[in-house]
């Protein structure tokens, strides 16, 4: 059955980027190629991955994380062993990748994976069979492999960071995810998603809710969960002032304003902002504005009517 609030997330994203790589999902989604997603940590890779399943033949998925298993307990996790392959191993595990059968295996973070662990999984992708451990019958791989990564490993297996052959494999058919700062127009949606996944009510003015959409989100889809829930601890509404608490310390502030280019006006606003934020009381902020404080509530106002 269709997972809703995927469905619900994706749907309402509105940037011409995200628009592309929904393109592409529902057009190779039912394919049985090797697919890779990439892109920086937290621009939403397993959103779209739950979106290509949900939409897809596929009966059932199993998400295994390169990087949650250390690597001489992986091969027994993943491939599962037989009763006396090794110490400890009082019965049979079948392991994660059998429970894909008939479904998609979703490799998520294939660039934590050793050199000597992309040897072994590109022997496996190639044949289609893996053994277990302590056991001398390959089983059947019907499953479709998909892959993620938080880099371009193209790149890292030019330099001798990946192996080039196992790329080629994974990659038969790849789409990048653009980072956030990129697709400005799925912010607003993607606060309301988050928003109404903690319970929190949404009021903001339309300078608050540009000061989101300007901000260059370094964490990319994680940062606005993160920023969200931390709202939801506090309180049950997101005003405001909990938007210009993003601008945690000055340097964050200036890193924002030069990487949106943001006019006069705006910088001003945001600045003000900012200064009440850290200071609280007003006065102190005229002060350091070197202006009276009539002049700052006339600003504030001015503010708050846009």
């Amino acid at each position: 059955m269709p997972n809703d609030t995927i469905f619900t997330l994706i749907k309402n994203l509105k940037d011409k980027k995200s628009l592309e790589v929904k393109e592409k999902i529902r057009k190779i989604a039912d394919l049985n190629s090797n697919l890779l997603i990439y892109g920086e940590t937290g621009v939403g890779k397993d959103f779209w991955v739950d979106y290509l399943f949900d939409i897809s033949r596929y009966k059932n998925i199993v998400n295994l994380n390169c990087g949650d298993v250390p690597e001489n307990l992986l091969e027994s996790e993943w491939f599962g062993y037989r009763k006396g392959a090794f110490t400890g191993a009082d019965r049979d595990y079948e392991g994660k990748w059998k429970k894909a059968e008939s479904g998609i295996l979703f490799l998520n973070q294939i660039d934590l994976l050793s050199l000597n662990l992309q040897s072994k999984l590109l022997r496996i992708i190639e044949r289609k069979k893996y053994f277990p451990l302590g056991s001398n019958r390959e089983i059947d791989i019907n499953a479709r492999f998909i892959f993620s990564a938080d880099f371009d490993i193209e790149q890292k297996a030019r330099r001798g960071e990946f192996r080039q052959d196992l790329y080629y494999r994974v990659a038969s058919y790849s789409i990048c995810v653009p980072p956030l700062r990129e697709r400005k127009r799925d912010i607003p949606p993607l606060i309301n998603f988050f928003a109404r996944k903690n319970r929190v009510v949404v009021r903001l003015s339309k300078g608050a809710l540009k000061t989101l959409m300007d901000y260059p989100w370094h964490g990319n889809i994680r940062e606005v969960e993160n920023f969200v829930t931390n709202i939801s601890i506090k309180k049950k509404e997101l005003q405001d002032e909990d938007v210009y608490s993003l601008l945690k310390r000055a340097e964050d502030f200036f890193e924002a304003a030069k990487h949106n280019e943001m006019s006069l006006a705006d910088l001003e606003r945001e600045y003000i902002h900012y200064l009440l934020k850290k200071h609280k009381k007003k006065k102190t902020v005229a002060d350091i504005l070197e202006i009276s404080r009539k002049s700052l509530y006339d600003k504030l106002k001015r503010y708050r009517q846009s």
